[in-house]
């Protein structure tokens, strides 16, 4: 089988041992596609369009995102080999583990040549290809954990992580994902004190408080980067404060759920998710 890789970059810290990983892959038979520094909805487009319009040169599309660092250079091969023995398999999602919520987390994405998207629309969720359900596999426990994603983050794209799941938690899909995701990364900032984390939840806080739209969600947009300044140098004490003050105002003693249901609501005309 003949693979395409891609990877999307947008200033990610882990870039160079993204690319050293996938370079040490024992199966040798793939090209690389790296697209840079687009808004997210266009570097999928871009990504997609491609594989699709040279479905006839490729069998696999690996998608291995630029803060994603693979654990094993056995896994190409062993991709190859799922798909090899299973005709039915057209999409497989191998779990990740992941820095920022110290959980296994839904991760890399490998497609069949017979698989489309839609691009249609913008959506927080880009890379949902058209698929009937009998013919995708989630992956936990074989070749999981198949990488670490955000592995050693900058402070602006931990902030940058935490605004992207902030939206994702208030679409209508998969929002509880995202939402429990968030809460596992204030957990762990209380643990750890990593300033990262504490970024990455105001990140979030502030999607909940209204200062970001999912058209804000992108590196590319300078709305993320002009709020970022104003956390950039605080110490993770600082960091504390401030999301404190910010789950207080967005309804942060009230339980969890009714809570992410009443920032759903009040949020809805910014984060209806148009992916169907």
């Amino acid at each position: 089988m003949r693979i395409l890789v891609g990877t999307l970059y947008s200033g990610e810290n882990e870039f160079e041992e993204c690319l050293a990983a996938i370079q040490s892959q024992t199966y040798h038979n793939f090209d690389h596609l790296i697209i840079k520094d687009l808004p997210q909805h266009l570097a999928h487009m871009k990504l997609f369009s491609h594989f699709m319009a040279n479905s006839t040169q490729y069998d696999l599309l690996i998608k291995v995102d630029a803060d994603t660092v693979l654990n094993s250079n056995e896994l190409f091969y062993q991709i190859v080999q799922k798909f090899d023995q299973n005709s039915r398999l057209d999409v497989l999602v191998i779990a990740i583990d992941d820095f920022f919520t110290a959980r296994r987390i839904a991760g890399l994405l490998i497609c069949r040549n017979t698989v489309t998207w839609n691009f249609e629309k913008e959506t927080a969720f880009p890379d949902v290809p058209n698929m009937a359900p009998d013919r995708y596999f989630f992956d936990t426990t074989d070749l999981a954990p198949a990488a670490i994603h955000c592995k050693n983050p900058s402070p602006f794209q931990s902030f940058h992580y935490g605004v992207h799941r902030g939206i994702k938690s208030l679409q209508r899909i998969h929002s509880t994902t995202h939402w429990s995701g968030i809460q596992n990364v204030w957990k762990n900032f209380l643990e750890t004190k990593d300033v990262r984390m504490g970024l990455a939840v105001i990140g979030a806080e502030l999607v909940y408080a209204g200062c970001f739209t999912k058209l804000d969600a992108d590196y590319t947009k300078s709305t993320m980067l002009e709020h970022f300044k104003a956390f950039e140098t605080m110490d993770s004490n600082q960091v504390k404060r401030k999301i404190h003050q910010l789950r207080f105002r967005n309804w942060g003693f009230l339980p969890n759920d009714l809570r992410r249901r009443l920032i759903r609501n009040k949020r809805a005309i910014y984060f209806q998710d148009d992916s169907k």
